[in-house]
């Protein structure tokens, strides 16, 4: 018998639970001090005048076992290599005990219909962790390699989507 899995919207409640869960996936965990500032950077993104999206996937005891995020694209993430993209894809996380199920695959359909829905955007871009598990998830959902960029926490690589039709 396989688990059910609800994916929701987020609210501001879910905000430190999903910052620990990214943590525990990327195996880099912050102190206290650095999840409130992190905290603080995102409050305002949770406003009604917000121009992101959040949802998590929970399992049957409530538990957060999966996140993404989408929106309009912030300054520091709208261009690669001269092209300017509309809206990005920010967080595409699943817990690594439920991968391989399909959940990863459910949240992308669900952030990608609510970005198109919402934004009508021209283009989608995407800066991934670079692993190779991110790439080819990516790559099946469509993406194009378009480049990468160092950040603090390491290699972030780009993929692009330009034509955007709604997901099944």
């Amino acid at each position: 018998m396989s688990e059910k899995i609800t994916i929701r919207t987020a609210v501001l409640d879910d905000v430190l639970t999903m910052f620990k869960l990214i943590d525990e996936i990327l195996d880099s965990p912050s102190t206290d001090e650095e999840l409130q500032e992190r905290y603080e950077r995102y409050e305002p993104r949770f406003g009604k005048d917000s121009t992101f999206i959040y949802y998590v996937a929970e399992n049957e005891q409530k538990k957060m076992i999966g996140l993404c995020s989408g929106g309009e694209t912030l300054q520091c993430n709208r261009t690669v290599n001269d092209k300017v993209y509309d809206c990005e894809i920010a967080h595409m996380f699943v817990h690594k005990e439920y991968q391989h199920r399909g959940i990863g695959r459910e949240l992308w359909r669900t952030i990608w219909n609510a970005i198109v829905e919402r934004f009508h955007p021209n283009n989608v871009i995407v800066w991934g962790v670079n692993r190779e598990q991110a790439h080819r998830f990516y790559r099946s959902a469509g993406g194009t390699l378009a480049g990468t960029k160092n950040v603090d926490s390491g290699i972030l690589t780009a993929y692009v989507w330009n034509d955007l039709q709604l997901l099944d």
